[in-house]
Formats: structure tokens, sequence, C-alpha cells
């Protein structure tokens, strides 16, 4: 009976000309590999058996990339799957009218806190396994239309506050807001190749809640939580 693979939980890739780019949760780290390692992810991602002769497929079972069996296949949406960013929260008009409430203000900096505070004292894959729970267990209640004011509210209370924008925290702490509120947005994470870079925002099917959609569609999503 041939062998079943699966890519390991916590691990995303997103293939480019000549490398693919690969996330693991759970180390924390991105990795870069050759063509051929996006070409066996890929079938794994589908399904199918791996055809390859050059031990890109014993590579990513050595590193913990690739594990054998159905009961370890991840569900995660890889890079290129999911919904593609179209529309930009915080450049809908509106903006300039919509006052932020008192306690929007005080929720906001208590979650920006709380994010800064737990991926300091946590794991990455930790952090994510709690709001991934979190999330499984809302039931959006409430508009599309009602989000997206929701994020520019955070946004401009998130200004006033004395750091420095950081995606990772800052995307914590709206979806960990937005699900307080009803709603049940995605973490997306991104990279560029050339050069690498790596990023992450909130999205809700093709609406960017937390970024500028210019600056957004430059990353190819590798992780959608």
């Amino acid at each position: 009976m041939a062998d079943i693979f699966g890519i390991a939980p916590g691990v995303g890739f997103a293939r480019f000309a000549g490398r693919t780019i690969i996330l693991d949760i759970r180390a924390d780290r991105y990795w870069q590999l050759g063509e051929a390692a996006g070409r066996v992810l890929s079938a794994v991602a589908n399904g199918s058996i791996p055809r390859t002769g050059d031990g890109a497929l014993d590579q990513l079972l050595a590193l913990g990339l690739v594990v054998r069996g159905p009961e370890r296949r991840n569900r995660v949406r890889h890079g290129g799957a999911g919904p593609i960013a179209a529309r930009g929260a915080l450049e809908e008009s509106g903006r300039e009218k919509e006052p932020i409430p008192a306690m929007l203000q005080i929720e906001a900096a208590a979650r920006l806190f709380s994010a800064r505070a737990a991926l300091k004292r946590r794991p990455l894959r930790d952090v994510l396994c709690r709001l991934a729970v979190r999330r499984a267990r809302t039931r959006p209640r409430r508009p599309a239309r009602d989000l997206a004011a929701l994020a520019r509210q955070f946004d401009a209370a998130r200004r006033l506050l004395p750091f420095a924008p950081v995606c990772l925290p800052d995307s914590l702490a709206l979806l960990h807001v937005a699900i307080w509120h009803g709603h049940a947005p995605r973490l997306v994470f991104g990279v560029e190749a050339f050069p690498f870079a790596a990023h992450c925002w909130v999205q809700q099917g093709t609406l960017v809640l937390n970024d500028a959609l210019d600056h957004a569609r430059r990353f190819t999503p590798i992780f959608v939580l």
C-alpha cells in the first residue's frame, strides 16, 4: 500500500520562480528551499502522491515539514488559497466621520498590551492555537459593514497609542477585538521573495481590515489562520 503524506500542522508554503518559501509556525521560522520542494508540497497539499527522484521529499520529511499518515494532514490554507484581497477597509469612505467610542479606545489598548505580552511569554504556535480556538467558537452575528467600521475605529484608536506599528501584535489585537464584537475574520501571513520580506494582516473575505490594499497585495499569502 502506497504511503499517504500530509503537510505537517502549522506549516504553510508559497512558490516563486526558482524557490519555495515555507513558514513553520511551530518553530516560528521561515525556510527557503528550491523549486523541487514546492512541487512536492503542492502535490501533498492536493492529496497526490509526490513523484520525485531528487530527494526533495526525503528532505521535507527529515525537516518535519511533511509527515506520513492521513491523520496528520494539515487543513491550513496554503499560499495562493483563499479569497484574493480586493478592498481595503481603511481606504473606504466614511473614515473621518466615525468617532472612536471611549470603550473601544480602552479595549484597543488592552488588547495590544496583551498581544505584545503574549508574544514575549509564549511560543507563536501557542498564541495562534488559542486564537484559533476562540475564533472557531465564534459565530459571526454582525454584518461585514460593521466589521469594516470597527476596523477603521480600531485603527484610529491604535494611532493614539505610543507604540510603533508592528504587524503581528497589531493584527492579533484587532482579531481579538473583532471576535469580541461578534466577527470572525482571518489572520493572513504573506511573503515576498525578491528580496525576502514577511508581513501579516487581518482579512474578511476579500476585505483587508488593517493595512493598505496595495501594500497587502504585494505579499503572497503563505498561511491563513
